[in-house]
């Protein structure tokens, strides 16, 4: 059994970080992070971490000891109640190896994390863990030979003061920024996600939005900024994509605010996606039917429904292929074949095309009064994708 001992809580402990008391943030990384047992020694704030933690039903089953309860099982964590944590720093943790003395965990300031077997907490140890002392319970676990290693590298920020709270905030949102780095087109990741961090931020801080709401708020904007494409007008067409653009920032505040509150959740992540697609929809239906405003005399209907159908094949084969099939998409190892590395190429450039760094193409062409060369391409691109991604199946098997 791995318990995860998190030490009595101090006035700090409840300091709200990101929209979270700290001691709660700690507690639902650590439920992230598949302890067996999660102990929250109250001492003092007994009742009141009790109350905390009963308020929101993934912590009403953790534990809340008055004192340091009888520990049993394979190992034991022990956490101050004082730092910002994620369940990756957790992860971190458990790619240490226990052998026959306990280990320390060292953060970039002083402090940190340890992990020892329950027996290991005797003598010095057992007594700094009484007296709630957790410099005392470093120390005696130095002095017992402990391993040390340092997660620097890792979150887990000390909260002492309003600064730190602030400093802990920007570590998470750095953290966030560099995970969705992989996902994100070049202009999502330099512009969008730095402007959305900074929304998301204050979101938490100042209302109690939850992550749902935001996609209603992103998705209502990118239809009213499709709605002003439907005008035609030069300058609906700059309001219009210049709205999308409003959009594409908020569509990442959604996903961000689930993370730093801890509600992701499986409807959230489908909820996200199919408004994506509706808004994309409804932004190259605005266009096309702008363009049939401005020339009507145009072979714009006929644009439209080679633009619907184009829609129709890449909804239905990307459902079949990445839905359906979605481990052929990742085939793991780097490929060594011809075939394996141009199939890994197309994928990638694929992917490319799925980000939304579309939508400032599509402001600089609002500004040029050329919005119906996107219109054109993506009317017959759409087949190609569904034609590439068709050919790329066919290479599954390619390594």
């Amino acid at each position: 059994m791995k318990t995860a001992l998190i030490l009595p809580p101090t006035p700090t402990s409840f300091r709200t970080v990101a929209g979270l008391p700290i001691i709660q943030r700690t507690v639902l990384a650590a439920l992230r992070a598949d302890f067996d047992r999660i102990v929250v020694v109250g001492r003092g704030y007994t009742t009141r971490v009790r109350v905390l933690l009963r308020s929101d039903a993934r912590t009403r089953a953790v534990e809340v000891s008055e004192r340091v309860p009888m520990i049993e099982g394979s190992e034991v964590t022990v956490i101050p109640s004082d730092r910002v944590l994620t369940s990756a720093t957790f992860e971190r943790l458990g790619t240490v190896e226990l052998d026959g003395r306990p280990v320390l965990f060292e953060a970039a300031d002083e402090g940190g994390l340890a992990r020892c077997r329950p027996t290991m907490l005797t003598g010095a140890a057992a007594e700094a863990l009484a007296s709630d002392d957790a410099r005392s319970l470093w120390a005696a676990l130095r002095s017992s030979g402990a391993q040390r290693v340092s997660i620097a590298s890792e979150l887990c920020a000390h909260v002492s003061d309003e600064h730190s709270v602030l400093i802990a905030e920007e570590a998470l949102c750095a953290r966030m920024r560099a995970d969705s780095a992989a996902s994100d087109g070049p202009l999502a990741h330099w512009i969008d996600r730095r402007i959305s961090l900074r929304i998301s931020r204050w979101l938490v801080r100042r209302t109690g939005l939850r992550p749902n709401h935001i996609t209603i708020i992103g998705t209502s904007v990118g239809l009213l900024a499709a709605a002003l494409l439907g005008y035609g007008t030069y300058w609906s067409g700059i309001a219009g994509t210049l709205l999308f653009l409003c959009a594409t920032i908020i569509d990442g505040c959604d996903g961000e605010v689930a993370r730093l509150k801890f509600q992701e959740s499986s409807f959230g992540q489908k909820f996200d996606v199919i408004t994506d697609n509706v808004v994309h929809v409804a932004i190259f239906i605005g266009l096309a039917a702008g363009l049939y405003r401005q020339n009507p005399n145009g072979h714009y209907g006929a644009l439209i429904a080679i633009l619907l159908g184009g829609f129709a094949c890449c909804g239905a084969v990307s459902y079949f292929f990445l839905v359906r099939r979605p481990g052929f998409a990742h085939s793991g190892d780097t490929p060594t074949l011809w075939k394996g590395k141009v199939r890994r190429n197309i994928l990638r450039g694929m992917e490319a095309l799925m980000n939304r760094d579309f939508a400032y193409l599509l402001f600089v062409l609002a500004i040029a009064d050329r919005l119906y060369w996107f219109v054109w391409g993506a009317a017959f691109g759409t087949y190609v994708f569904a034609a590439l991604l068709i050919w790329v199946y066919r290479w599954r098997d390619a390594a």
